[in-house]
């Protein structure tokens, strides 16, 4: 008999569950959340182990000390996964973003030493114990608000002992976080002054570093922001190829102010993620679609920015997969919590509200490569769950704002909830 030690019934239950084998979905089951009317869902240490509908459930052998939940017809689905964030900072931007609303454009302040430059000043200059204290606050945030898996970049460090001492910070939050930590190495985010005419050196020092992030388990991908002005395809090659022989995956800030080529430089480098893409090409979008790219969509900067959102039908339309995340950072997307995002991405990106909740469960697992572990409500998978405080999962879209997320479970463990 199997037993549980997590019991939830009486649900609308996105399960999630993949139709034949496990992909990202695209194309027509974009949308595709597998719901269960009068849903169960059992867990037992930390894994799914069974769902179903009606009084099925009533067959498990429940253990002592059992955490039983009838939701009463409540929205239950997979945590949230929030696939590209920059939590490791100190200080806030707030004349920024002042001075952007008034029509300042944002490469400009970045010339001028604001932007990346302003924050990577406050943040060495925070104590580690600073640095801790401000992420542990974030991650409880994103927790209370449904997030079960969250990706977090170094990048405000620029100078590579300084890139090493945040993705160290950053190990330390995931080796203590409830949550599932997936850390990137945002090797080449700016130039600092140190190297300001000299691109390649700084390359070079980047790519010197892998052999360390490797050998201490600092980080699972390498990212790098590919913008006019800043890192053009053929600067970051070099690190890319570098990235790949050590085996870490590769992610990618691309066209996100301008085609520059990135989506398409993105594909043909097997990039796990290509990121932003407000102003990717058809070109780049189809060779997205023939690799396989998650296209990882940031509304909350095209919000703050003030830019031309992504627009989604042309990626769903290519049968790209499509993930949203929070891209949560000080001076472009102060955003909090996926439900923003999902929201955002209904109505500023143009996708359905079910191509949303797909786009912030298990499509953004896959941009994280853990498509197969969890974003989806399945036996064997993590038991990383959400109660909504709703009958219908579209309110997430509908009503922006609203405080919807009821509890919160990782691995079984409840982490929100009356």
């Amino acid at each position: 008999m199997t037993q549980a030690d997590l019991l939830i019934h009486g649900a609308r239950l996105l399960t999630l569950a993949p139709f034949r084998h496990e992909a990202p979905r695209v194309g027509a089951a974009a949308g595709d959340i597998a719901a269960v009317d009068d849903g169960w869902l059992a867990a037992h240490d930390g894994v799914i182990v069974s769902t179903g509908h009606g009084d099925g459930w009533q067959r498990l052998e429940l253990t002592a000390g059992v955490v039983e939940r009838a939701v009463a017809g409540r929205v239950v689905l997979p945590g949230f996964v929030d696939p590209h964030t920059h939590l490791c900072y100190a200080g806030e931007r707030w004349d920024e973003f002042q001075t952007r609303r008034s029509g300042a454009d944002y490469l400009a302040v970045l010339e001028r030493g604001g932007g990346i430059h302003a924050t990577v000043r406050a943040t060495r200059d925070a104590e580690d114990d600073r640095l801790l204290a401000l992420m542990r606050r974030r991650l409880a945030n994103a927790a209370r608000l449904g997030t079960t898996t969250i990706e977090i970049k170094s990048g405000y460090g620029l100078e590579v002992e300084q890139e090493l001492r945040q993705l160290r910070l950053i190990a330390r939050i995931r080796s203590e976080s409830a949550i599932d930590v997936a850390v990137t190495y945002l090797a080449a985010h700016a130039l600092p002054a140190s190297h300001a005419q000299d691109k390649r050196g700084f390359i070079r020092e980047a790519i010197a570093a892998l052999p360390t992030v490797v050998a201490e388990k600092l980080a699972e991908a390498v990212d790098a922001f590919v913008e006019h002005g800043v890192f053009e395809t053929d600067d970051v090659r070099p690190l890319f190829k570098a990235a790949r022989e050590a085996g870490l995956a590769i992610t990618m800030h691309a066209d996100q102010l301008n085609d520059v080529g990135a989506a398409g430089f993105a594909a043909r480098q097997k990039a796990r993620s290509a990121d932003h893409l407000a102003n990717a090409s058809v070109e780049g979008i189809r060779a997205l679609a023939r690799a396989g790219t998650v296209a990882v969509l940031l509304p909350g900067s095209a919000f703050f920015v003030g830019y031309s959102a992504p627009d989604a039908r042309r990626f769903v339309a290519q049968r790209v997969p499509v993930a949203l995340a929070t891209d949560h950072n000080p001076g472009t997307s102060p955003l909090e919590g996926m439900p923003a995002a999902i929201a955002l991405g209904v109505t500023l990106c143009g996708l359905a509200p079910h191509e949303a909740i797909v786009a912030a469960t298990i499509n953004a697992a896959h941009a994280l490569g853990r498509g197969e572990r969890t974003g989806a409500l399945v036996a064997g998978r993590r038991a990383d769950i959400v109660v909504l405080e709703t009958d219908d999962e579209r309110d997430l879209a509908y009503r922006l704002g609203a405080p919807l997320v009821r509890e919160v479970y990782a691995a079984g463990r409840r982490l929100a909830g009356p």
